[in-house]
C-alpha cells in the first residue's frame, strides 16, 4: 500500500511515544483533489496504559498532525477480549482495518 505521508509520520510518532503492539488505520477521508482531510487510528498497547484518555491526549499533544486525527486506544487485554465478538468496534478494526504497524520484538 502506498501510505499517505501524514499517516506514516503519525504512525512513527505514536511508536516513539508509547511503543504500541499494533496500530491500525480505521478510516481516512480525502477531498476531491485526493488530499487527506482526516483519519482515525486504533492502537493496541500494553496493559500498563490503564488510562486511555490520558494516552490519547498525550499522543495528540505530542504530535503535530496537519489534519484532524482521532486516536482510539485499547489495552492488549481489552483487545483480546473484544476481537472475538462481532458486535465490537475492535472486531471490525481487526477484520477491516489496515495494519500500519506491528511490534516485532
Amino acid at each position: 500500500m502506498n501510505q499517505n505521508p501524514i499517516i506514516k509520520e503519525m504512525t512513527e510518532d505514536i511508536v516513539r511515544i508509547c511503543d504500541p503492539l499494533q496500530i491500525f488505520l480505521v478510516s481516512s477521508k480525502t477531498n476531491s483533489k485526493g488530499e487527506l482531510t482526516s483519519f482515525k487510528v486504533c492502537i493496541v498497547v500494553e496493559n500498563k496504559y490503564s488510562s486511555h484518555s490520558d494516552l490519547e491526549t498525550e499522543i495528540l499533544l505530542k504530535t503535530d498532525c496537519p489534519v484532524p486525527c482521532d486516536v482510539i486506544v485499547y489495552t492488549i487485554s481489552e483487545w483480546n477480549e473484544c476481537i472475538e465478538d462481532d458486535c465490537t468496534f475492535a472486531y471490525r478494526v481487526d477484520n477491516e482495518g489496515n495494519l500500519l504497524y506491528e511490534q516485532t520484538k
